[in-house]
């Protein structure tokens, strides 16, 4: 038996602009998925279970060993499983005899942490195949996801000529306990924020922008400095996008800044002045709130 887990991920900076060649910082999440392979003694083909984070088996499918669907209980979704156990079985021979695969996803898949990316890293580990080269064109995106599913804390990604450069790096703000994530309960999907960008590509004075706010969100040596960065990131985004900043529609009266993370409007959002902002969150019936080392996975 083989086990492994993958790691859900939250980008800080340079959301959309990522994909074009921007340099963002990304931060791994204590929360992930996990996989169990098992090769079968008895039997043949391949068997697949998923579980959400309630243990409950949400999607389960039985394949022949070529990889045809024989039963399962969501079409779809099966389909989806097969063209990513075919590039598996392109590149490895994990597959050639008969197995059983669990996974296991440690967070509810609506906060939007990594669903897709944490299961393809598990594939690849299993396999013990580079997801960043293998499934790029399968799983779409930057690749940044896939990068936090592998890494044990803070990153910067860029994609330099079409190759991701991925450098380990912390945050090392002595004001932490100021920051925090809090769930909007608005489900964002990538695949509408990557038609979005596409439509509206970037200049390239707007990745250097970019690069420049992720080099100065790392260096804020106090919460004022972090909450300037903040504001002309939120700002350079919605006047390129044309849509509206989240603390407009959804954090007005909060007292410090509030950061969209990926996709505008959906998810996670990162705040300042988290103490202080407690009873307003809670009044305003933001329940899923973490304080940002307590989500975020950090090097020891």
């Amino acid at each position: 038996m083989l086990s492994y887990r993958a790691n859900g991920k939250l980008l800080l900076t340079s959301e959309y602009a990522i994909t074009q060649g921007a340099k963002g910082l990304a931060l791994p999440t204590r929360f992930g998925q996990k996989i169990q392979y098992k090769p079968k003694l008895n039997g043949d083909g391949i068997s697949w279970s998923s579980a959400g984070n309630d243990g409950k088996i949400w999607f389960w499918a039985e394949m022949s060993q070529s990889l045809d669907i024989l039963k399962t209980s969501n079409e779809i979704v099966a389909k989806r499983l097969i063209r990513n156990l075919r590039i598996v079985k392109n590149h490895s021979t994990l597959l050639d005899r008969p197995a059983s695969f669990v996974t296991d996803l440690e967070f509810p898949a609506e906060w939007g942490l990594g669903t897709s990316s944490t299961f393809t890293s598990l594939l690849a580990q299993c396999a013990q195949i580079n997801p960043l080269k293998t499934f790029k064109n399968e799983h779409g995106g930057s690749g940044y996801d896939l990068a936090c599913a592998a890494a044990n804390g803070p990153i910067t990604y860029q994609l330099l000529e079409e190759k991701p450069e991925v450098i380990n790096t912390s945050i090392p703000f002595d004001f932490l306990d100021q920051l925090g994530f809090v769930y909007t309960g608005r489900k964002q999907l990538t695949s509408e924020s990557l038609s979005l960008v596409k439509n509206k590509p970037f200049s390239d004075k707007q990745i250097d922008r970019f690069n420049m706010l992720t080099d100065n969100f790392l260096r804020s040596s106090s919460i004022l400095e972090l909450e300037k960065v903040i504001e002309e990131h939120e700002a350079l985004l919605a006047e390129h996008l044309q849509l509206p900043k989240v603390k407009q529609e959804l954090f007005e009266e909060l007292p410090g800044q509030v950061k969209s993370l990926g996709g505008w409007g959906g998810d996670f959002v990162l705040i300042t002045r988290l103490r202080s902002s407690e009873q307003w969150l809670k009044k305003k019936g933001f329940t899923v709130v973490f304080p940002f080392q307590q989500l975020g996975l950090f090097r020891s």
